[in-house]
């Protein structure tokens, strides 16, 4: 069953986690499938047709990719406006989900714009999957709260700057 959240979030249980919540400010530990649509890379444009012809599907499950496994981001920190992302930056639809999940606990999640990248979208240096968001994207994810690591002294840590897919 999936529910619409008076955000405009709609989040889908796909399974219910059995260990606690994470809190704004707390860092977690994430798997994600990400579905993203056309407009994702400039580079793809069929320009007799006028539009972009890719989709793409970004998962931290595949063993194939050199930058897979659980990615850890703080619920509530997001990249500021024009700013490159650093490592553990949100965005607040993930932020909304997460705080409602328990650890184990996977959810199907349609972000609506205004909780993802908005009117402006982002270059791929904006974005915690490190592909481009065009403007007034949904997307469309499935996450799993892998772990919540909420010492003191990794809320207080500065994250890395640069783009998500950039090696650890």
């Amino acid at each position: 069953m999936k529910l619409e959240k008076e955000s405009g979030l709609k989040i889908e249980v796909l399974q219910e986690g059995t260990g606690t919540t994470p809190q704004n400010g707390d860092t977690v530990s994430m798997h994600y499938e990400l579905w993203l649509t056309a407009g994702t890379m400039s580079s793809n444009y069929d320009y007799d047709k006028e539009e972009y012809i890719d989709d793409i599907y970004e998962s931290t499950y595949d063993e194939k990719n050199p930058f897979s496994g659980p990615i850890e981001i703080v619920v509530g920190r997001s990249t500021p406006k024009d700013e490159v992302y650093s490592r553990g930056e949100s965005v607040a639809g993930l932020d909304e989900a997460l705080l409602e999940m328990k650890v184990g606990g996977k959810v199907s999640l349609d972000i609506p714009p205004h909780l993802g990248y908005g009117s402006e979208g982002a270059s791929s240096f904006h974005t915690f999957h490190g592909y481009r968001t065009p403007p007034n994207q949904w997307m469309r994810c499935n996450i799993e709260l892998v772990e919540i690591k909420s010492a003191p002294d990794l809320k207080e840590e500065t994250p890395d700057s640069g783009p998500a897919y950039e090696a650890l």
